[in-house]
């Protein structure tokens, strides 16, 4: 049994390695993508699964999160259990807010702010997938794994909103920017108590050869607050859009 799990989560499956861009890479987007697509329709042509699809993609999210702590030791990708899946990055953190704002409704009020957050963290990952540029094999256990959490993410955040759970307002984005500048001094404080090389919220060193490690902070800020406000963009004109196609 030891060796199948061995197996099972080996890195070394395959020839086939995944890059930016490629083929792969547009295949896994192409299914978190569709997926979610499609589960939004559905969703909103019936009551039962409109309000289940949304717990399933929390379970599922927190689920995949939890589990990968009991497989890293398993897989050949990991030397043990990886710290750097700790809480400390918006996209792991994400997977601790998500059950409380979905099942408590004492958390109604961050809802918002969470529901964004996990769509833009989610979303910058699938779109620039740097854990997962290491010319590994597109099907090993890391790969999907990371994708998949993301996507499982990604989708709770949308269908969220295509279910009117959630209901923008731009007077409210505020809370999206405390949001970040709390994970951010989180994050600070992660890289602080443990190895800064692990450089959570990617505040410590650049990953652009063109920004300076300084300019990390405020970078990261504005960076993850622009996407937000590309989501209330497209949420609006979605919106705007689908109120022109309902006749009066």
């Amino acid at each position: 049994m030891k060796a199948f799990f061995a197996w099972l989560f080996s890195q070394n499956n395959s020839s086939l390695q995944i890059g930016l861009f490629d083929q792969w890479h547009f295949l896994y987007l192409f299914i978190v993508f569709g997926g979610t697509l499609a589960l939004a329709l559905i969703g909103r042509k019936s009551p039962t699964k409109k309000a289940f699809l949304p717990k399933l993609m929390a379970y599922l999210t927190v689920g995949l999160y939890i589990a990968d702590f009991f497989i890293m030791p398993l897989s050949d990708s990991y030397d043990g259990i990886s710290a750097y899946k700790l809480p400390f990055n918006i996209c792991t953190i994400m997977a601790i807010m998500v059950p409380f704002v979905q099942f408590n409704p004492k958390f109604a009020k961050i809802r918002q702010p969470v529901v964004t957050l996990s769509i833009a963290s989610s979303l910058m990952w699938m779109c620039y997938p740097g854990t997962a540029l290491g010319g590994q094999p597109p099907f090993c256990y890391l790969i999907f794994q990371t994708f998949m959490y993301h996507g499982f993410l990604f989708c709770w955040g949308v269908l969220n909103l295509a279910y009117g759970d959630v209901v923008y307002d731009i007077r409210k984005i505020w809370k999206e920017f405390v949001g970040i500048l709390m994970i951010l001094v989180w994050a600070a404080f992660g890289n602080a108590v443990y190895d800064r090389s692990y450089n959570w919220f990617f505040i410590e060193t650049s990953i652009f050869p063109f920004l300076p490690d300084k300019i990390m902070p405020v970078a990261v800020v504005f960076s993850v607050f622009g996407v937000c406000l590309v989501i209330y963009g497209i949420n609006f004109a979605l919106k705007a859009i689908c109120k022109k196609k309902v006749p009066a």
